[in-house]
């Protein structure tokens, strides 16, 4: 559990930070959302396909000793929470942007564009798993998945209710952390979920709107 603790210390301030201007409609600024995912995107790849920078992932991995702990495996489940969570929200008339059925669309929509990208990053850069039971570690598409419901609620609900934005992304950076805990996925690719996520969602609402 401490080294969980250390993992959310370090993950958590990190996805956030990165995401700071567009946690709130107060701060936004124009065309951020794509900028901030394609600048996580492309770092997380990079450090993902350069040995000399992986292998700073790696020791980080060796010295906090996380092959050695017990798994929790709350992750496989937590996922999905923020991505439904609008849908539900929504439905229990809590004020959205859009309505219950097109909240339904715009998640259906950012899902199947994310996961193409995540699946072809998979295929394309065969990275392998901090445990080593396969070679489709970047990037993480649990994480991808958790913040896709992260970005959709602050859409959704920002306006009116500004403290489920920050619910949904700390879920969504618990998720991730939990990703790195169970040696399931490197650092870089939780950050490049997180990229995925934001292009995918914005992407998503730009065809929409």
């Amino acid at each position: 559990m401490k080294r969980l603790i250390i993992l959310l210390a370090l993950l958590i301030p990190t996805t956030l930070s990165a995401q700071w201007d567009t946690l709130t409609y107060s701060r936004l600024k124009p065309k951020m959302e794509p900028l901030i995912g394609a600048t996580l995107l492309a770092g997380a790849t990079l450090v993902s396909v350069r040995p000399e920078l992986h292998q700073y992932e790696v020791s980080m991995y060796d010295n906090l000793h996380l092959a050695d702990v017990q798994k929790l495996q709350f992750d496989n489940y937590l996922q999905f929470v923020p991505i439904t969570a609008p849908i539900v929200l929504s439905a229990a008339g809590l004020k959205s942007k859009h309505n219950t059925g097109q909240i339904s669309l715009l998640s259906a929509v950012s899902a199947v564009l994310g996961l193409a990208a995540i699946e072809t990053g998979k295929l394309l850069y065969q990275v392998e798993r901090p445990d080593g039971m396969s070679y489709t570690s970047f990037p993480s598409g649990h994480t991808y998945m958790a913040f896709t419901g992260a970005e959709i609620i602050r859409r959704e609900f920002g306006r009116s209710y500004p403290w489920l934005t920050y619910v949904g992304y700390g879920v969504a950076a618990l998720v991730g952390a939990m990703r790195v805990y169970n040696s399931r996925h490197w650092p870089s690719d939780v950050l490049g979920g997180v990229g995925v996520a934001l292009l995918s969602v914005n992407v998503t609402y730009w065809l929409f709107e």
